[in-house]
């Protein structure tokens, strides 16, 4: 994979991101207002709940990847036909479990919220509050739950199109896919539809998702034939040989994702407060991480040609570099959350979100909103090194780390939360984050490659300090010498602020974290110059690690 390809990807999937974060800055505020703040911790936890049903199609997901881009490479048509009727078949077996799952918690959560409502005695009116009307909360679950069943199967095609690496094609779907669920969501909570009319859209924009994905994956992959007579074991068997330790890893991951809002309602008994740390712990910090994401998936073919060819060396030099330009990036975007974090959630949300009736939870929010992103930014941080893993075939060394993290997370997260509300929610993240990311997943990958710990963390250091000393100082003396005329209190004065705190930030960072050689290519691809003739050396390349 050349350079320009990788910068071609990391266009695509950026505009992606750009637009899904665009749009849900957009709807957050909007179900907020619509429902309250009770019912948006609802609709929260509902997601939440459907959001475990990610982690039941054990692996086959990212092995169809695998194995279709590699069948496709040989222009095996038949095995790719192969592999993915078996993975449609399995999934759609996988599919029916979640459908009776869902049926279930209908039934379940209901009564389990109910209980929970109890331990606070509430004795407010509002009538858009479910716990006052169980049928309508079976409803959404119902809905949600057989939505998200059936989209298990339906991922494959939306797989055919990013596996015949047609990324423009997959991200104009998902775009156009965000854009109308925007605008019908808008909709359906201007006429007082209420969650009903909020996990219809969800719903129904999937469904006109899955069309376009079949109809682009047809297109894409002109043999392509999905039918029972193709499947067979010895493709499930390989399926999920490659996807078994996968596995661990979607589960620490989705249990990392969705379980604070439960562990919130059990431990303090209030919705409110889950909506509260919802806003930076669902969303801001989801958005952060999908930033750093859209750039770092797509290092994950090269590491992954690289390795497989013995050429460790440009493994060493791609996670070092990649690690400083992703660090850099981070650290710009941790340093916005830390010094504007407050102002912009202040002029994002509703007025009564900040100063209403529940605003006693405000304040811990924010809170949560700074540890959580020290722990995102030490999570970015090793964000190329945990790609690098992958592309080594680290799977079941991650899957490990990774339910290792969870469990200390969701034990943790109970045990502060009682202690410290909240903010002890939020710690029960960042320590264990400390730990693996801090310490065990850099020692064993650079163990692995061989390379320099203290070079490597240098590397880290010497992209992040500078940014965020940066960002402080200029954050402190704007304070100081502009003071209320430069206070943020609307959307110009916050891009005003912004701007003047990343500029000279970006220009420190590029500095601190590139060399003068670095500078001049970049200006120079910036440019759109050729690159300078070199030699040939491929054939004089030695490694230290032979072809796998």
């Amino acid at each position: 994979m050349t350079t320009r390809t990788i910068l071609k990807n990391v266009g695509s999937n950026s505009l992606g991101y750009v637009v899904n974060v665009a749009v849900g800055l957009f709807l957050s505020p909007l179900i907020i207002r619509s429902l309250g703040v009770s019912v948006a911790g609802v609709w929260t936890l509902v997601v939440s709940f459907v959001g475990y049903y990610g982690v039941l199609d054990v692996g086959i997901r990212s092995a169809v990847s695998h194995y279709v881009a590699t069948y496709h490479a040989r222009r095996d048509q038949a095995q790719v036909n192969r592999t993915l009727s078996t993975a449609m078949a399995m999934l759609a077996a996988i599919a029916l479990v979640a459908v009776l799952v869902t049926v279930a918690a209908a039934f379940w959560l209901p009564d389990w919220y109910a209980q929970v409502r109890a331990l606070r005695h509430a004795t407010d009116a509002n009538p858009l509050d479910v716990f006052r009307d169980p049928a309508k909360l079976r409803l959404v679950i119902l809905v949600m739950g057989l939505g998200f069943a059936v989209n298990l199967p339906m991922v494959i095609y939306g797989t055919v199109i990013y596996s015949a690496q047609h990324l423009v094609l997959q991200n104009a779907i998902v775009i156009g896919q965000q854009l109308l669920r925007a605008v019908l969501t808008w909709l359906v909570l201007r006429q007082g539809q209420g969650i009903v009319g909020l996990a219809l859209v969800v719903v129904g924009t999937n469904a006109l998702g899955w069309l376009a994905t079949i109809v682009g994956a047809y297109a894409v992959l002109p043999g392509l034939s999905l039918a029972p007579r193709h499947s067979n074991r010895a493709s499930a068997r390989e399926l999920l040989a490659y996807g078994g330790f996968n596995v661990l890893v979607n589960v620490g991951d989705t249990v990392l994702l969705y379980t604070s809002g439960f562990v919130i309602a059990s431990t303090l008994g209030d919705e409110n407060a889950v909506t509260y740390y919802a806003v930076p712990a669902s969303q801001l910090i989801p958005y952060f991480m999908s930033i750093v994401q859209s750039v770092t998936w797509s290092f994950t073919p090269y590491f992954t040609g690289r390795w497989a060819t013995g050429m460790v060396d440009d493994v060493r030099r791609l996670l070092d570099i990649g690690s400083r330009g992703v660090v850099l990036l981070a650290s710009l975007i941790a340093g916005g959350l830390w010094f504007l974090g407050a102002d912009f959630i202040r002029i994002w949300q509703p007025p009564d979100f900040v100063s209403g009736e529940h605003s006693g939870w405000f304040a811990p929010s924010i809170t949560c909103l700074a540890i959580l992103t020290g722990a995102t930014l030490l999570r970015a941080a090793q964000s190329c090194g945990r790609q690098a893993l992958f592309a080594m075939r680290e799977v079941r060394y991650l899957g490990l780390l990774t339910l290792v993290e969870a469990a200390a997370n969701v034990v943790l997260s109970v045990v502060l939360a009682r202690r410290f509300g909240l903010p002890g929610v939020a710690l029960g993240t960042l320590i264990p984050v400390l730990v693996t990311q801090g310490f065990v997943l850099p020692r064993h990958l650079l163990r692995e490659l061989e390379a320099d710990a203290k070079r490597f963390a240098w590397s880290l250091l010497r992209a992040s300090i500078p940014v965020v000393a940066t960002m402080a100082l200029v954050d402190a003396a704007i304070g100081r010498f502009a003071g209320v005329a430069l206070a943020v209190h609307s959307w110009p004065s916050f891009l005003l602020r912004g701007t003047l705190l990343a500029v000279p930030a970006l220009v420190v960072g590029l500095f601190a974290a590139t060399s003068g050689g670095e500078r001049r290519d970049l200006l120079r691809r910036l440019r759109g110059s050729p690159p300078p003739e070199r030699p040939d050396l491929t054939a004089a390349r030695t490694s230290d690690r032979p072809a796998s």
